[in-house]
């Protein structure tokens, strides 16, 4: 982190707006804040770490808000900016204010965070300060910001305190590996119960196994050797008597085929006859026949076309003599459109007029009506302006009158403190009374029973002194009246010849004589009971008068207390009432300081109501100004308009060529459009007819020239085509005579035969061919018959031995195909088995050294331990320093415990606790580490430069450490790194390069004052 500014606002004794500049201060590297005990100094501390962590060392949370903001502002302002990780720069700001009716209360404080994109502030939505610096706010307290008296935290944590904060400074987190080795480790055995599970269920699958089923594979392979080769031979056998068998079937079937075509032979050989007469006439009369009949069709038609053609050309010279009359009639009409047309533009320029006429009407009376708008709001405008000047005026007369709210603030002051004075004073006194009168109250109680309290003690010690004696005497007396008795009873109970239950003698011969007793012991037991009862009344007097006078030592100390703080009280307030200087107003009496307090706040009322009067009318002004401007606009946009609008009126009159306007202006525009659409249809109907009939005469004509050509054409062909039928009917004659044929009507009979000459002459050869066929097939088979020598009867035991053999032969391909896929599945199953126990073996070896790297990282161990190793290098980076300024007399080392000791190089290089150094070494030693640590997570905040505060600590160290130590922190600028030392002694700020200075004032609170 690298501060770069701080404006602090009613915190503690910071009454006002106070702001340090950081960067000239950072550019320096070394750099000092400087002031009197009790000046602000440290405040300056808390401020930066209450804005980025919203806690403090001075106070707790309880009612903190109210103690931080300092008793004469009424609100606290904290804005800290500085550089964290990646270089980024970011503002944090906290804030909160008094509540204008209750003192005490304060608002909940307010913390905002926002990062600089540029110069310009963006929100961000966490006020979480730790995710930007990488650091809590304890150890942010031990490695950037130290307070006063918490420099040496770190050197005397304890080791595991120490550990857990490198763990956080240097994110030792992800070497706690135990959670993530247990993981593996569990994901493992998982993994090795599947495995087990699967290998288990291919237990059944060995090496043994598959070989035996190879074995049995060989031998079902022979089996079926066997069977094949009997199959075989059978199957030859089989096959050889079904081919005689098909013999005799073939020989029967070619025999009755033989039959069927030796009947048919002669229809065949008549077909043959018809045919060859059919393909004669065919050949002789077909062609002539064929061009008779053609010649004679054509003929048909021509003649047809001929007749239709005729027809046709009269209907069109009927049709033309109509359209022509017609044509006649629309002509004139047609001739006269384009003065319709004219008419027609005369009336749209008349309709455009009116219109536009109809429009400049309206913007006439628009412009009209806007110019006495415009007039209405310009005296708006005026009665406003003047109503301005007079609210200015009796603003500037209230302002004149308005009293200084400093002033009124600093009497009010002054009396609320006299009122509290006075009440706290009131309130000691009848605290006091109440205390006097229960002293008194104590004294009568000692009083009532003949005592002081000086000497009671003494007067209950004499008394329980005197009954013990008595009643010790009263013991004494019953003891010895109870031995008495005693022996009077042994006696009275001696009988001659019996034992002495006291001595052991039978002889008796002087038997002791007593009196009763009876009587004094019965005396004696109640003198006693007295004189208990008078011994537990003293010790009971005793607890109770022990009480009052505890209670009369306390209230007399309350009371010197009550008068020692009623006389600094009566001090205070003679002090307070010569501090009273306004002669207008009474110290004893506030009622005219609140009469001239309540027309002040009527005055200031008064004053901000006209000017909230004068701030509504100003903008009911300026509301006026533009309304007047957007008229104004509006009037001219319409005088524009109607302008426009004369302009396009005068253009349509000057386009009238026919008409007269002023015979329309008493026609309705629709009208007009109405007769207008009336001349276009009538135009446009026109138009067409003079088109279409035009276009008809045409058609007519053409249809007249073409029609006349195509009957002559007509007559031509057909006298052609009669002329050839003469010519064929001659030819046909000729034929019948030179072939000897009775007549036409006996060819065309022999042609209507209708004979499919192709298929018939096809159907004539199959036949040919299939007799011959059958024939040479029926000779073929009787000798193949004839040359084989088997027995066909034995063709039904053959079948069955041979079906016999197939399903032998069928059940072991199929035991054999089995063993196979057998084999195949064991050879698989047997595979994967050896490959799951290649993968046991490796998990298990793997879950055995994961169990090894869990106990190895359990507990925290290894964190620990990788925390011991960055705090050995803290050490040593530490001691590069700390070696010269001790001038090597003194070395940091880490013990087992991961406790600091030092290396005493001056006493053999033993070691000894940190806590045996001076103040000035542990100063020396403090610094040392802090430096290091510093250097070591500059990384970790990914800045070019690091910085931390030291505050006080300098007032340990000789003239000759100090220069060491300073030497040194001069050459951390050399290394990007930054020192600001806070420190009451002024001695220091000479040695310091740049620095600010806090003084405190009575009635300004602490100032900032900067020395660059």
């Amino acid at each position: 982190m690298l501060p770069l500014y701080l404006s602090i606002e009613g915190l503690y004794s910071y009454q006002s707006k106070q702001e340090i500049d950081f960067t000239a201060l950072t550019a320096a590297g070394l750099f000092g804040i400087f002031g009197k005990v009790g000046s602000g100094k440290s405040t300056i501390l808390e401020a930066i770490t209450f804005a980025l962590f919203a806690n403090t060392n001075r106070l707790n949370s309880n009612n903190r808000a109210y103690n931080m903001m300092n008793l004469n502002s009424n609100q606290l302002r904290i804005e800290f900016h500085f550089i964290g990780k990646e270089n980024k720069k970011y503002a944090f700001e906290a804030s909160w204010r008094r509540n204008s009716k209750q003192f005490e209360k304060v608002t909940t404080p307010v913390r905002k965070a926002y990062v600089f994109e540029g110069d310009e502030k963006i929100p961000l939505e966490s006020t979480d300060a730790e995710t930007i610096l990488g650091i809590s706010y304890k150890n942010f307290n031990r490695t950037v910001i130290v307070p006063q008296g918490q420099f040496k935290e770190f050197l005397e944590l304890k080791g595991a305190e120490r550990s857990g904060m490198m763990k956080e400074l240097f994110n030792l987190d992800h070497y706690d590996l135990f959670y993530k080795v247990a993981s593996l480790s569990k994901e493992t055995e998982l993994k090795l119960q599947n495995i087990s599970g699967a290998v288990q269920t291919l237990e059944d699958y060995t090496e043994e196994s598959i070989a035996e089923l190879l074995l049995q594979l060989e031998n079902e392979q022979l089996k079926l050797q066997e069977v094949t080769n009997k199959h075989q031979q059978l199957d030859q056998q089989h096959q050889k008597l079904l081919e005689v068998q098909q013999f005799h079937k073939e020989i029967a079937i070619q025999k009755q085929a033989f039959a069927q075509l030796s009947a048919e032979q002669g229809t065949i050989e008549n077909l043959k006859k018809q045919i060859l007469l059919f393909q004669k006439v065919d050949r002789i009369f077909k062609h002539a026949l064929d061009n008779l009949a053609d010649l004679q069709t054509e003929e048909f038609q021509l003649t047809q076309d001929f007749a239709r053609t005729k027809h046709q050309l009269n209907a069109v010279h009927t049709a033309l003599l109509t359209a022509n009359s017609a044509y006649k009639i629309v002509e004139q009409d047609f001739n006269q459109l384009d003065n319709k047309r004219i008419a027609v533009e005369d009336m749209r320029n008349i309709v455009h007029i009116l219109k536009l006429q109809v429009d400049i009407k309206k913007e006439a009376e628009r412009l009209a009506n806007g110019q006495i708008v415009l007039q209405g709001v310009d005296q708006q405008i005026l009665n406003k302006q003047t109503l301005v000047q007079e609210k200015q005026q009796e603003i500037t007369n209230l302002k004149a009158s308005r009293v200084a709210s400093s002033l009124l603030m600093t009497i009010n002051d002054w009396y609320s403190k006299q009122e509290q004075y006075i009440k706290t004073q009131h309130d000691l006194e009848a605290d006091l009374k109440i205390k006097r009168k229960d002293y008194q109250d104590i004294i009568l109680q000692f009083e009532k029973e003949s005592l002081t309290p000086t000497s009671w003690r003494e007067k209950l010690t004499e008394d329980e002194k005197s009954a013990s004696i008595l009643l010790e005497r009263i013991q004494s007396d019953e003891n010895k009246i109870q031995v008495k008795q005693q022996l009077a009873n042994f006696s009275h109970a001696l009988t001659a010849g019996e034992a002495c239950p006291l001595c052991g003698s039978e002889h008796h011969p002087h038997i002791m004589q007593t009196e009763d007793v009876s009587e004094q012991l019965v005396k004696l037991k109640s003198e006693k009971t007295h004189v208990q009862e008078t011994i537990l009344q003293i010790q009971q007097r005793q607890q109770r008068f022990i009480q009052l006078d505890a209670n009369l030592i306390t209230l007399q100390r309350d009371i010197d207390k009550s008068v020692e703080k009623l006389n600094t009280l009566t001090i205070e307030l003679n002090h307070h009432l010569t501090q009273f200087t306004w002669t207008n107003f009474q110290h004893n009496d506030r009622t005219s300081f609140d009469q001239w307090k309540l027309q002040a706040e009527s005055i200031e009322q008064a004053c901000t109501l006209t000017e909230s009067t004068l701030a509504a009318i100003q903008k009911e002004l300026d509301d006026l100004k533009i309304k007047k401007e957007k008229y104004s606009n509006g009037l001219n946009s319409i005088a524009l308009t109607k302008s426009t609008l004369e302009g396009r009126l005068s253009i349509h009159e000057q386009l009238i060529k026919r008409l007269k306007l002023s015979e329309f202006e008493q026609f309705e525009i629709s009208e007009i459009e109405i007769l207008i659409t009336q001349s276009l249809q009538s135009i446009d109907h026109i138009e067409q007819e003079y088109n279409r009939l035009l276009n008809e005469i045409n058609q007519f004509n053409i249809s007249i020239a073409s029609l006349s050509t195509t009957s002559n054409t007509l007559e031509m062909q057909l006298k052609n085509k009669q002329s050839k039928i003469t010519l064929q009917q001659k030819l046909l004659e000729e034929l019948l005579q030179q072939h000897d044929f009775v007549s036409l009507d006996a060819v065309k009979e022999i042609l209507k035969q209708q004979y499919d000459l192709e298929k018939e002459e096809l159907r004539i050869k199959r036949f040919e061919e299939h007799f011959a066929i059958v024939k040479a097939n029926l000779v073929q088979l009787e000798q193949k018959i004839n040359q084989q020598a088997v027995d066909i009867s034995q063709i039904t035991k053959i079948s069955q031995d041979l079906q016999l053999a197939k399903e032998a032969k069928e059940m072991l391909i199929g035991q054999l195909q089995s063993l196979k896929d057998q084999i195949l599945i064991s050879k698989k199953r047997y595979a994967e088995k050896v490959e799951l126990q290649i993968a046991f073996d490796k998990l298990a070896l793997r879950n055995k050294n994961l169990s090894i790297l869990s106990n190895l990282f359990k507990g925290n161990g290894f964190v620990d331990y990788i925390s011991t190793q960055y705090l050995e290098d803290l050490c040593h980076i530490a001691n590069h320093r700390f070696e010269r300024l001790t001038r090597g007399h003194l070395k940091l080392i880490i013990n087992s415990e991961n406790d600091f000791e030092v290396m005493d190089h001056l006493n053999g290089g033993k070691s000894r606790s940190v806590r045996t150094l001076s103040g000035g070494q542990f100063f020396q030693a403090s610094l040392c580490l802090a430096l290091a640590l510093a250097e070591s997570t500059r990384s970790l905040n990914q800045n070019e430069k690091n910085f931390f505060f030291i505050d006080e600590g300098f007032g340990t160290q000789d003239t000759e450490s100090v220069n060491l130590i300073f030497e040194t922190l001069n050459a951390l600028h050399k290394e990007n790194r930054i020192v600001g030392i806070i420190s009451h002694v002024d001695e220091l700020q000479e040695r310091i390069p740049v620095s600010v200075k806090i003084v405190k004032d009575e009635d300004l609170g602490s100032l900032i004052l900067h020395d660059f």
